[in-house]
């Protein structure tokens, strides 16, 4: 039997998925992972074809929050929700996620996501199919490939294409 023997003196500030703060209200749904490649935490996700299913960014797609963080996932797939699993939803709440654009994003940027690829940027990113998921906004600064904060306010879902 394995013994784990080596500790961090600090956790992670953040990661991709974390509930970033509590106050004021924060709202989580649960809804079934529809996606066969599966969903990752800190991702923008759209209504399924099922009543309480969820797929990830793709053209078309109606908006309704995004992924949280869960420890207790299929150990096979640590960072991400499998096909089939009950996913944690935001749709009201601060939220980290990666940042996916060149540029970075400022706090009090609108937040906007590239259908195809779910990448999240501030700007609408033209040929690539860009949805302003309004009521969004970005809460912290950071460049290409860091983690910001999004305030999620996902009153009515976001359709794609509709900006």
């Amino acid at each position: 039997m394995a013994v784990q023997t080596t500790y961090s003196e600090t956790i992670d500030g953040a990661r991709a998925g974390a509930i970033a703060d509590t106050q004021g209200h924060l709202n989580l749904i649960s809804r079934t992972v529809e996606t066969a490649a599966g969903i990752g935490f800190g991702l923008p996700v759209g209504q399924g074809s099922d009543d309480n299913g969820v797929v990830v960014s793709a053209a078309g797609v109606d908006y309704i929050g995004f992924t949280v963080r869960e420890r207790s996932v299929n150990p096979d797939n640590p960072d991400e929700f499998s096909q089939y699993d009950d996913a944690r939803i935001m749709t009201h709440g601060v939220i980290w996620v990666t940042v996916t654009d060149a540029g970075g994003v400022s706090a009090g940027d609108p937040v906007w996501v590239t259908e195809a690829t779910g990448a999240l940027s501030n700007a609408d990113v033209g040929s690539d199919g860009g949805t302003n998921l309004a009521g969004c906004r970005w809460e912290s600064s950071a460049a290409n490939g860091a983690l910001a904060k999004i305030r999620v306010n996902m009153d009515v879902p976001q359709v794609a294409g509709a900006s």
